[in-house]
């Protein structure tokens, strides 16, 4: 069984998921629920690692269209 992350490491991993170009400047990102999964964490510590990196810039949510990386 899976460990789950904290937010923290949840946004560390994201944002070097970014840098290392699997996630490109203006690519969709999963759902919060699909983050969810993918990190065996709940929704709210998702969101919790999605807020912080929206603060560094790093990712912008799109009311009704989701979650994008940020461009340049």
């Amino acid at each position: 069984m899976p460990i789950p992350m904290g937010y923290r490491r949840i946004a560390d991993d994201l944002r070097a998921r970014i840098a290392a170009g699997e996630y490109q400047p203006g690519t969709r990102l999963p759902t919060y629920r699909e983050l969810a999964e993918i990190y065996s964490a709940g929704v709210s510590t998702v969101q919790k690692a999605v807020l912080l990196l929206q603060s560094e810039g790093v990712v912008v949510g799109v009311q009704g269209a989701g979650l994008y990386v940020a461009e340049g």
